[in-house]
């Protein structure tokens, strides 16, 4: 995921913020004792709304309080873990090295290729742990590369595969804890084609808003975007992603959850235009919203 899925904070009660940081904290706490230290580079909010939304799909047992940190050494920092937190770091260092590997590709500089082999032995780790979600993940990976370099490809080809990756993550993670908590994985196999759906179409309105947000860079370096492809402008863009959204949301209220729901939601409607509104916000400030930057 790419720091997309992230709540709208002014729209939450302050009971909310703390329950949206434990989500953070827990998941950063997962990882460190999953992977130690230095994987906790692959934290991220996006798998942090993964783990919220398990948890108030399949309401599994939860493991919340109060502790320091690295990052907080003096102050206690709330956090809440469940049996998903484990499953969302594995994805966390998954997906973190895959996008290691497209830096690598990209540009090959020392510093890439040292996160690389940093995250390496890590990536060996969740492959044991997940190992049918991480040859998904390698397989859509590869999916894409080649629809990327192919000129005739569909603009939208690498959106939908992306999408049909999140959407197998999130029905595998509904199922993932089932022999640690029987009676949760029985509620998440019942919902696990539904939340696969959901998963689906918001992976496919992410990709889009990442191009979105990168198109300027994108176009300069020559980079592989879509909207790049279309020559859409800021208008046509949030157009797109609004129906986009409108699907995503609309699998997300069939779902039978209520724990959370509206801190989910500040995501869903709000949050995750933010990066948009930042950018052709400022964008508008040299030209106006009709245009994309010619350079």
């Amino acid at each position: 995921m790419f720091g997309i899925a992230v709540a709208r904070l002014d729209q939450v009660s302050d009971e909310e913020k703390e329950r949206y940081q434990a989500f953070y904290c827990g998941l950063c706490r997962t990882l460190k004792r999953r992977y130690g230290q230095v994987s906790r580079a692959a934290l991220s909010y996006d798998l942090a709304f993964l783990v919220m939304f398990l948890d108030s799909l399949t309401e599994p047992a939860q493991n919340c309080g109060a502790a320091h940190c690295i990052s907080h050494p003096k102050k206690r920092m709330p956090y809440c873990e469940s049996i998903y937190s484990d499953y969302a770091a594995d994805l966390s260092v998954a997906l973190a090295y895959h996008k290691c590997l497209d830096d690598v590709s990209d540009d090959g500089t020392a510093r890439a290729r040292t996160i690389e082999h940093m995250m390496r032995g890590h990536y060996a780790k969740a492959v044991k742990r997940i190992p049918e979600e991480c040859s998904a993940i390698e397989g859509a990976m590869r999916k894409i590369n080649q629809l990327e370099a192919d000129a005739d490809a569909s603009p939208d080809a690498c959106a939908r595969e992306f999408g049909q990756l999140m959407g197998q993550l999130f029905a595998a993670g509904c199922v993932w804890g089932r022999s640690l908590s029987p009676d949760s994985a029985w509620e998440g196999t019942m919902w696990a084609r539904a939340a696969g759906e959901f998963g689906a179409l918001l992976g496919r309105f992410i990709y889009l808003m990442d191009a979105a947000v990168d198109y300027a860079e994108d176009k300069k370096t020559g980079s592989y975007n879509p909207f790049v492809r279309l020559d859409a402008n800021p208008g046509q863009m949030r157009e797109i992603l609004t129906v986009l959204a409108g699907d995503a949301t609309s699998a997300f209220e069939r779902l039978p959850l209520v724990q959370d729901v509206h801190l989910m939601r500040s995501v869903l409607y709000a949050g995750v235009w933010q990066k948009f509104n930042h950018t052709y916000k400022e964008m508008s400030e040299a030209k106006t919203m009709e245009g994309v930057p010619s350079e």
